[in-house]
């Protein structure tokens, strides 16, 4: 009977939004050719949506032509009980930038800002040992829905006594979130900061009405709690034993109170198993356990800390792709409870369990066949539901249902884009040199059919390493940029990218500029083969570990490329080594693999041409890279090197500096490239 009731609820709800975009398939007339670089570097018309806990706030940041800034969006908040009237508006002070908000509760409103710094780090962060660092400060605020105050409840007290130098350091160095919005509690969320004056990490319960807080722990939790009443469940620590870092999971015994190693979920380094306890199922006392220590792929399990054993078979897998994560409930209604999941295929896809929201979302579907739909929020009673929909083809667009009947289009996060062809983008597979299926992301030029002739092709591999490329909308805009301009595009999944199994990932440690590199010029020839690209006409374009494939490319012989782009890219892997990063975790696992060919080193053998564009602002991959590269190969090959002002390594980067390296880009491929 709850089957046939939820399948006939579905069906209802399906039914209903019949009609109710109409508007969304009518056909009208395609803009096609090259995409302005303005219209791809422009701010998003709308993007950060996000629903209050009780329905009551809808907030975002906007593009707000009525601002003389540019360079950042304005803050939103609109009232979803009546769409109709205008949002509030607030804009940023000088040279401050919005680059995130999301609706509590109470009336009060997350905001994180930032504002470009230059000074004396002394190695705080990843900033420079010696002489000033150019970077960022980013700080966290919470507001009301009057915009009048910015309240910043992560910095603590000051000490005094303290220099403004290592004051601004811990600004910079430390990490402030919300852990969790306690759903259950109507005033209240999880905080955690830094106390400046003890220099530790502390966990605070943060009232949101009047500013006061109260300590939960000191130090930083590794690990879950039980957010009713905050005692920690489990702890993650890692040990160095045997040459190898040994990374150790505790569960709290219920009976005893002591936190007790679990076996089964203890690994090293050299294993480097996927093991994240994600949650606790409040019913039966089990963990969520997202691992692949059962297989190549991440699945999902329950696990019992008592016997210290996995349940038999996995509670979510796909035979070919792993799970993402879990998605909990997030209101009073289903607090704690499993509603869906995340694969990890072309894009993100996620399954809801839940049968309300998975109606929803096939509601959503049935109107956008092969798009992306996602549930980006909901209020405490599900009376508003905030949908996003977007594709490698559309940029998002935003919806809002209410009361399960009646949809109101919010807007687009570009709708200067909204007639203009793109093309889908198509997980492929193709063959290594050495026999290894290599999975690939292709987009092919806009209005390219098969048996047409071979167009110039871009291999553009993506940065990381460690990390994957999705089949969602570009927000780069490098792929829209390139394929509305004739070129088909491949984005290689080359070995040591994540996502696509523990084999393929672990393939690729202290391959950099070797068998990683094969995988990319393997993709050139590939698509050469299959009629996608003309062999005389493809270039490599890459950022940050991206870049570091076109350094490797411009200095490795007999390769397939014409030309290079490197956008922020490492050209020393002796000088990267040790200082990967500011993470532990990250340096213990992902320091020891970066080795392979050094593009430095072997810079007499450069022989095509590559242009060169850096942040000035980027502490993450120092520009040094950059320059040192561009003065030991400018006398052998055509050269460029454009320095972007103020860009920092990641984004959100502003409209000038999107346009400038865009424009440099075109000049170079058509120019100096003659694709």
């Amino acid at each position: 009977m709850l089957k046939l009731n939820n399948l006939t609820f579905r069906k209802m709800l399906i039914a209903s939004f019949v009609g109710c975009f109409g508007w969304a398939s009518a056909l009208a007339d395609v803009v096609s050719g090259p995409v302005a670089i303005d219209d791809l570097a422009r701010l998003p018309a709308v993007q950060s949506l996000s629903l209050s806990q009780e329905g009551d706030v809808l907030v975002g940041l906007i593009e707000n032509p009525s601002s003389k800034s540019k360079t950042s969006p304005s803050l939103a908040l609109w009232d979803p009980d009546d769409l109709s009237k205008p949002p509030l508006i607030a804009n940023p002070d000088k040279d401050v930038e919005f680059i995130f908000v999301s609706a509590l509760k109470a009336g009060k409103i997350l905001v994180v800002a930032r504002k470009p710094w230059t000074g004396r780090l002394s190695g705080c962060g990843e900033g420079k040992s010696i002489g000033s660092t150019r970077t960022y400060l980013t700080k966290v605020f919470i507001t009301d829905k009057s915009f009048s105050k910015f309240k910043e409840p992560f910095t603590g007290v000051k000490n005094l006594r303290r220099s403004q130098s290592l004051e601004t350091c811990l600004q910079i160095a430390s990490t402030v979130s919300i852990i969790s919005t306690l759903p259950l509690d109507p005033a209240h969320v999880l905080i955690s900061r830094l106390n400046s004056r003890t220099l530790k990490s502390e966990i605070l319960k943060y009232n949101l009405i009047d500013g006061s807080s109260e300590l939960i722990t000191r130090g930083t939790v590794r690990g879950i709690m039980d957010m009713r009443t905050f005692e920690v469940l489990t702890k993650s620590q890692i040990d160095f034993k045997d040459g190898e870092y040994v990374f150790e999971t505790k569960v709290r015994n219920p009976k005893t109170g002591e936190l007790e190693k679990q076996d089964s979920l203890t690994w090293n380094s050299a294993e480097r198993y996927s093991v994240d306890v994600v949650a606790r199922d409040e019913e039966t006392g089990k963990y969520f356990v997202l691992t692949d220590q059962f297989s190549d792929h991440v699945e999902a399990y329950l696990y019992d800390a008592a016997t210290q054993k996995y349940d038999e078979g996995a509670l979510v897998s796909n035979p070919d792709f792993s799970i993402e994560g879990l998605i909990f409930g997030s209101t009073a209604s289903d607090f704690g409870k499993l509603i869906g999941f995340a694969v990890g295929t072309d894009a993100v896809k996620i399954e809801y369990l839940d049968p309300e929201l998975s109606a929803v979302q096939a509601a959503f579907q049935k109107n956008f066949p092969g798009k992306n739909v996602r549930i980006a929020d909901y209020n405490q009673d599900r009376s508003k539901i905030l949908i996003e929909v977007e594709a490698s083809d559309m940029p998002p667009r935003y919806f809002i249902l209410k009361n399960k009947r009646s949809t109101t289009y919010l807007g687009s996060a570009r709708p200067w884009l909204k007639d203009h062809a793109f093309s889908k983008t198509e997980l492929v597979y193709y063959p290594s040199r050495d026999g290894r299926q290599i999975p690939g992301l292709l987009t092919l030029p806009v209005g390219w059919q098969e048996g047409d002739t071979p167009p110039p092709a871009i291999v553009l591999p993506h940065g990381g390493p460690w990390a994957r490329d999705y089949a969602d909308w570009d927000i780069s805009g490098w792929v829209p940029f390139l394929t509305t301009r004739g070129y088909a595009v491949l984005q290689p999944q080359y070995r040591g990218s994540t996502g696509w199994g523990r084999d393929h990932w672990k393939a690729g440690d202290a391959q950099w500029g070797l068998k990683m590199q094969d995988d990319k010029d393997d993709g050139a020839n590939w698509m050469v083969e299959q009629g996608y690209a003309d062999k005389d006409k493809i270039a490599i374009f890459g950022y940050s570990y991206g870049g570091f494939a076109a350094f490797a490319a411009t200095v490795r012989k007999g390769g397939p490329f014409r030309c290079a782009i490197a956008g922020a890219g490492v050209s020393d892997l002796t000088r990267l080594g040790n200082n990967w990063s500011s993470n532990r975790l990250q340096r213990a696992l992902q320091g020891k693999t970066v080795k392979g060919m050094d593009p430095n080193l072997h810079t007499d053998d450069a022989n095509i041409p590559i242009l060169i564009f850096h942040g000035d602002r980027d502490v993450r991959v120092p520009i040094f890279h950059a320059r040192n590269f561009y003065n030991a190969v400018k006398n052998t090959v055509p050269a460029k090197l454009v320095v972007i002002k103020d860009q920092p390594h990641s984004l959100p980067w502003t409209p000038a500096m999107q346009q400038t390296s865009l424009q440099a880009i075109e000049d170079f491929l058509t120019g100096t490239c003659g694709m």
